[in-house]
């Protein structure tokens, strides 16, 4: 049966004529702006800064600059100019963002992509090495700095079965930023490594961490000179195997009184105990004392060891960045400096320090027990001290001795998650007086090292093994007999 059209008209307004039609009509016309809305605020962000509208949430905000160097580049006073040479559809994500990041928080640096395909002889005037895509050269007036795609990812594991390697960090962001940094530098600060006495070599890392920072390194011998040179002003002796000569001890105290700096690292000896290098740091009233520090308070030592000292930082311009952001510098196999002695013209800063439960056992590696013994030395005992004497002219003389050889191994240096290098890297920005340092981390694709305390870890095993299991056990037999109950 047909419904007449009068009918249908009449029945469809009584029908949208309804409370809940209108509510329905009410609700579709809010959706539809609500949606317009949406649309034009995307449009609209879309114009805007991805650092403005991008929330980084990675854990290592491998998306994101860093503090550092955003202090840096809120100080630029020159342009620079990063080329990105890269084939299109070839870009890497991390450094696109990264130097998008770049780009938007400074207006003096700007990013320009170079197509190798499209310039191929562009990167001639910078560098002979091949060229990868996701290369970067920063510019700014004459001064330029290449950095290889290569080495913006740092591998540390490789399978020989399958020859495949797998990057570990990325460290895109220290790079770029240490260029910037070098390129509007006019001269750069230059660390003299003393040689000639069985030295041992810097690490790898610890020569590029240098290098990063903008710190030069030159070697420097006494042995056949009179005088420390005048274009020195800042020595690192890096853990010595035989003794210094009367007169190179004598050439470095002259060096010092002059105002120059010096950076000693020197532990637990195996057999020759360096008297002439120790009468350096005696000379100030401090003793260097022999043997190996063992730590009783498991707050302060790491991975079971004893030896393996997590000790106290003190405050200074050395250890405050590293206490500002939680790290700790592990010292292992150390022997003790004693301060209480200091002549009275110069201040001493006793850097790290163990507990008052460490003592020093004097028979060295030849220890046989970690038990405290009579005769032993009382904690708390200084692992690093800072001495600094004013002179006239508003000179300032620096001595900085760490009583461990073995902090910048590749290993323990690992177990501070990099604080080990951090700590050796501030001492010796703050001999150069490079206030503007920048030393920015390399970010961990995978994961770091958590650095805690024997004490820490066996509380997390406790509460892991024991603690969390006792409580699901516990609630579960509550629930089983409340069942049973009823």
């Amino acid at each position: 049966m047909k419904i007449p059209i009068k009918d249908y008209i009449k029945n469809t307004r009584e029908q949208f004529g309804t409370r809940s039609s209108k509510m329905g009509s009410y609700s579709f016309f809010l959706t539809v702006v609500v949606l317009a809305i949406l649309v034009t605020v995307n449009i609209a962000l879309s114009f805007l800064p991805d650092s403005y509208v991008q929330e980084d949430l990675t854990a290592n905000q491998l998306y994101s600059i860093s503090s550092q160097s955003k202090v840096m580049l809120s100080s630029l006073e020159e342009d620079i100019t990063i080329y990105w040479v890269v084939a299109s559809g070839e870009e890497d994500e991390y450094v696109e963002k990264l130097l998008h990041n770049y780009e938007d928080y400074s207006s003096r640096v700007t990013v320009e992509k170079k197509d190798p395909d499209l310039n191929p002889d562009f990167t001639n005037n910078y560098t002979d090495e091949t060229i990868y895509n996701n290369s970067v050269i920063v510019e700014c007036g004459d001064k330029y700095r290449y950095i290889s795609y290569q080495d913006m990812y740092e591998t540390s594991s490789m399978s020989y079965y399958s020859m495949y390697s797998s990057a570990d960090e990325f460290a895109g962001e220290s790079l770029i930023t240490s260029a910037i940094s070098y390129c509007t530098t006019e001269e750069l600060p230059v660390i003299h490594i003393l040689e000639g006495h069985g030295e041992t070599e810097l690490t790898e890392s610890f020569q590029e961490a240098l290098e990063r920072d903008n710190l030069e390194t030159e070697t420097l011998s006494l042995l056949n000179s009179e005088t420390v040179p005048e274009e020195v002003s800042c020595i690192l002796v890096n853990a010595p195997s035989t003794d210094i000569s009367e007169t190179e001890r004598d050439m470095l105290l002259d060096f010092m009184e002059r105002g120059g700096r010096v950076l000693i690292i020197s532990g637990t000896a195996e057999e020759e105990q360096l008297p002439n290098l120790k009468s350096v740091m005696e000379n100030y009233g401090i003793s260097v004392l022999e043997g190996v520090v063992v730590e009783e308070n498991t707050d302060n030592y790491v991975y079971g060891n004893p030896v393996l000292l997590m000790p106290e930082m003190n405050s200074s311009d050395i250890t405050d960045p590293l206490m500002e952001d939680n790290y700790q510098v592990v010292v292992p196999v150390s022997k003790a400096l004693d301060v209480s002695e200091a002549s009275e013209d110069v201040t001493v800063t006793s850097l790290l320090e163990s507990s008052e439960e460490s003592f020093l056992k004097d028979e060295g590696y030849d220890i046989e027990t970690y038990e405290q013994e009579e005769g032993d030395v009382q904690g708390p005992l200084t692992l690093a001290a800072l001495v600094t004497k004013d002179l006239e002219d508003d000179q300032q003389m620096q001595l900085v001795w760490i009583a461990s050889s073995m902090m910048l191994e590749e290993a323990y240096n690992a177990y501070s998650s990099d604080a080990n290098e951090d700590f050796i890297l501030n001492v010796l920005e703050m001999m150069c007086e490079k206030d503007d340092s920048i030393s920015v981390r390399s970010k961990s694709l995978t994961n770091e090292y958590l650095t805690i305390s024997t004490a820490d870890s066996s509380m997390i095993k406790v509460a892991t093994m024991g603690m969390i299991p006792g409580i699901y056990l516990i609630t579960g037999i509550v629930v089983a007999v409340r069942r049973r109950k009823r």
